[in-house]
């Protein structure tokens, strides 16, 4: 046993590779090195630092160390009475981070040798036409001596391997191993060390009734439901639940355990939204086109929800419960479904907004069509499958617009359209300018919008360009002076200049 005392503690391990577990304490990274104190440990053996880090010196080659280090910890951790291995889960998990700890430590050869024995090791393996690698001899010594690599061994009941040894363990439980008492009380005292996919394990540990009789393709998704449903899984119902199991097919979907539970009582349907438990005031209709709006739209989002519900189902993406819950909604929502957006239709039509109606309706054929449906209902006007220039005509003669008028409104349009397009691109080279920065005909500086305004206010009203080089260069001129305010297109002060001149000339 080996002892590290420091102020107000004292941790211990059973062999020297797992010091390095040790040196993962936020207590000991935190005390000073003279501070540290280690017993029971060989002659030469000591606690360092490298670069801040905890750090072992060890007399003797690099594979005298590694070889004396993972002996010792395979000999008082890994082997049974019988002189035997231990399988995986059969290792305390302490000891188990202990090993791989110290492989990962093995990465960073300064943590266990010195610069000098690193010099000798690296000379040595020169010699032998090689470079010397500390992780690469810790990786052999395992394999070697444990039988698996940095991969971990093979998880029990499969062809994979892992390094995890909740892994090991949770497959070992689920195939009915000797797992140790031992070693599951030490997973009882973690309860969150089964994560990542493993939480269906937490329950093997509590429920040993369980273990061995569902394969973990079932169990997996049997109990990963029955948690997510608040439901206890234990002695009482283990039984239930290895019977259901039987049913299912041998690697099965989330859906498919979700029926066998709900059809067996286990699970119950799934409840109804909060909001449907409010009363909904779903307005009255201004005319009867706002109430044929309301009924084709509501028609139509329930027909759309219950057919992709339908397909969901069909495909085997959502189990039944889950479907008749999307349908019901889909029932209900029809009935809370207001009369707003066809009161707004409504009201557009009833004071001839064009712009408003052909935001809705001068759309291709798979936008709005229920809106589209519902004026050809109440006013017998077409507006689907029409082509792009007939179906915008049919909006204007809706509102009682002839050919001249719809021309008319489109220059209008067009014009209010390129004014709120100039006024933006002023507003936006007005910003671009106002990063810019220009010394005062006084003191301090300008912004290159200020910059651009005092000129235009002091009769600079012509931008003119100049060949300089490759280049040209702009400024502001008034009259044939030769003096001119000067302008970049790079910040911006020449676009905001050009807009500024243009609405002026407008």
């Amino acid at each position: 046993m080996y002892t590290i005392t420091i102020p107000n503690a004292v941790l211990t391990t059973s062999s020297l590779a797992g010091l390095f577990l040790l040196f993962r304490d936020a207590r000991l990274r935190a005390v000073e090195t003279s501070l540290i104190e280690l017993t029971g440990a060989p002659a030469g053996v000591s606690v360092t630092r490298y670069n801040g880090e905890l750090a072992l010196r060890h007399p003797g080659t690099a594979d005298e160390i590694l070889t004396a280090m993972l002996e010792e910890l395979r000999r008082v951790e890994f082997v049974d009475e019988s002189g035997g291995q231990r399988q995986s889960w059969q290792v305390m998990p302490s000891a188990w981070r202990a090993l791989f700890q110290f492989a990962e430590a093995c990465r960073k050869p300064q943590l266990l040798l010195s610069s000098g024995q690193i010099e000798t090791e690296t000379l040595r393996a020169q010699e032998r036409s090689t470079r010397f690698f500390m992780s690469d001899l810790c990786s052999e010594a395992v394999t070697s001596l444990f039988g698996f690599g940095h991969c971990g061994p093979v998880i029990p009941g499969t062809r994979e391997t892992n390094s995890r040894h909740e892994v090991q363990v949770a497959y070992a439980l689920a195939r009915n191993l000797p797992v140790p008492d031992c070693v599951l009380e030490a997973y009882r005292s973690e309860p969150d060390a089964f994560s990542y996919g493993l939480e269906w394990a937490e329950t093997l540990i509590r429920v040993p009734e369980l273990r061995g009789v569902i394969p973990v393709p079932k169990l997996r998704p049997i109990l990963g439901i029955m948690r997510s449903e608040g439901k206890p899984v234990d002695g009482q119902n283990a039984d239930i639940l290895a019977m259901l199991a039987r049913l299912l097919p041998d690697d099965p979907t989330y859906p498919q355990v979700d029926d066998v539970l709900h059809a067996h009582g286990l699970i119950e349907d799934l409840p109804l939204p909060e909001s449907f438990n409010t009363p909904l005031d779903v307005g009255q209709p201004v005319t009867p086109l706002a109430a044929r709006v309301r009924e084709v739209v509501a028609d139509t989002v329930r027909a759309r929800e219950i057919a992709h519900a339908d397909g969901e189902l069909k495909a085997g993406r959502i189990s039944r419960r889950t479907h008749r819950r999307r349908c019901d909604v889909a029932l209900l929502e029809h009935g809370r479904h207001t009369f707003e957006y066809g009161n707004e239709l409504a009201r557009a039509f009833a004071n001839r907004d064009v712009g408003a109606l052909l935001t809705v309706l001068d759309s291709s054929d798979e936008h709005n069509r229920s809106s589209k449906q519902a004026f050809r209902d109440v006013y017998g006007v077409k507006l689907l499958g029409l082509r792009a220039a007939a179906r915008r005509s049919a909006v204007f003669q809706l509102c009682g617009y002839g050919a001249d008028e719809q021309a008319q409104w489109e220059r209008e349009a067009g014009d209010r359209k390129a004014a709120r397009e100039a006024e933006r691109e002023l507003r936006d080279a007005r910003e671009s300018a106002g990063r810019a920065r220009y010394a005062g005909p006084a003191t301090g500086e300008i912004s290159g919008a200020e910059h651009v305004d005092r000129a235009i206010s002091d009769g600079y009203s012509t931008i003119q360009s100049f060949r300089r080089g490759a280049a040209y260069v702009y400024a502001l001129v008034r009259g044939n002076e030769s003096v001119g305010r000067r302008l970049s297109a790079k910040d911006g002060t020449l676009a905001y200049a050009r807009a500024l001149l243009e609405r002026r000339a407008a």
